[in-house]
Order: C-alpha cells, then sequence, then structure tokens
C-alpha cells in the first residue's frame, strides 16, 4: 500500500515539521535555566503536565501493538488497556504529578535521591536510560515502517529524519516544546 504523493504532500510534511520546530524555537525563548528547560519553568500546571504524559503513552507501539494484539487475542486487548494501563496513566497524572510537583523535583531520580539514596537513584536512572533508547529504537522504526508504507522512503531515511526533528524541538524547547 502506497499514497500516490505529489508535490503538495510534501509541501504540507514539510509545513508540519517547521510548525513542530518552530513551537520549540517559540519555547526557546522562555528558557534561561535547567528549571525551565526540564519543568517548563513549573509555569504549567500539573493537570496538564499530567495530560501531556498520558498523551505522551499513546504513540506508534501502542497504535501498533493494540491493533496486531486486537487481531490476534480480539476484545481481551481491550481489557488490557483499560483496566491495566488507563488507571496507571490516571493515577500518575492525578495523584503523582501533583506530588512531584510539590516536592520541586526534576525527575523521578531526583525524587528517589531525596527520599531513599544516591544508589537509588543511581540504579533507577540507569534502567530508564537504557529502557527509553530501546523503547525510541522501536517507536523510530515503528515511525519509518509508516512512512515507508505510505510515502515511500526508505527506511533509513525515515528514522534520522524523524529522529533529527524530535532532537530539534526537544533540544529547542524542552518541556515546553514536548507538551
Amino acid at each position: 500500500m502506497r499514497l500516490d504523493v505529489n508535490l503538495l504532500d510534501y509541501v504540507l510534511i514539510a509545513i508540519y515539521f517547521a510548525t513542530v520546530l518552530a513551537i520549540g524555537l517559540a519555547a526557546r525563548k522562555r528558557i534561561s535555566s535547567s528549571l525551565d528547560f526540564f519543568l517548563a519553568g513549573r509555569g504549567l500546571p500539573a493537570w496538564i503536565t499530567g495530560l501531556a504524559f498520558v498523551s505522551a503513552n499513546l504513540g506508534a507501539i501502542e497504535i501498533f501493538g493494540m491493533a496486531a494484539n486486537g487481531v490476534q487475542y480480539g476484545a481481551m486487548t481491550v481489557h488490557y488497556y483499560w483496566i491495566g494501563a488507563v488507571p496507571a496513566m490516571v493515577f500518575l497524572g492525578i495523584v503523582m504529578m501533583p506530588f512531584y510537583y510539590r516536592s520541586k523535583v526534576r525527575s523521578v531520580p531526583e525524587f528517589l535521591r531525596k527520599r531513599f539514596n544516591g544508589a537509588t537513584q543511581l540504579l533507577n536512572a540507569i534502567t530508564f536510560a537504557v529502557a527509553q533508547i530501546l523503547i525510541a529504537g522501536v517507536n523510530l522504526y515503528a515511525l519509518a515502517l509508516v512512512m515507508e508504507a505510505l510515502l515511500g522512503w526508505p527506511l533509513p531515511v525515515s528514522v534520522v529524519v524523524s529522529a533529527v526533528i524530535v532532537l530539534a524541538y526537544i533540544t529547542l524547547g524542552g518541556l515546553s516544546s514536548a507538551i
């Protein structure tokens, strides 16, 4: 399955990527410290950050994974997401995010250092970093498969283009641009 793309389609894709980068540039103007970069200067309410966390868990892996599980297992897939994942994300967004905000920490590892010790923070930070690298790879691969199927772009080109765009807007605007 390939879309019949023409110049207009590529112009629209370019406008979309330019808009995403413009958001990063606009958010960059408000960054003057690590607090601004990592926590948007604590200017965003906890509920917005919680909603952003929930929406971040609805990406390519979930779309592909849930569709594939639905084909393989049927309605049982819905039970996993509605009984398992959704309550956990809602709990994190409603209960834990405000708690982290009140603790004045920039990250979960920082909270673990305050609550427990440096060894706990280090263990969490290492396992989280490894998990994020693996998840980012799977997400980029899933996006590349979509771009290859729909636009005919080669996998390596799709991965590099996607990674550069995400790296650019996150580097430029931090948490504000991501949200």
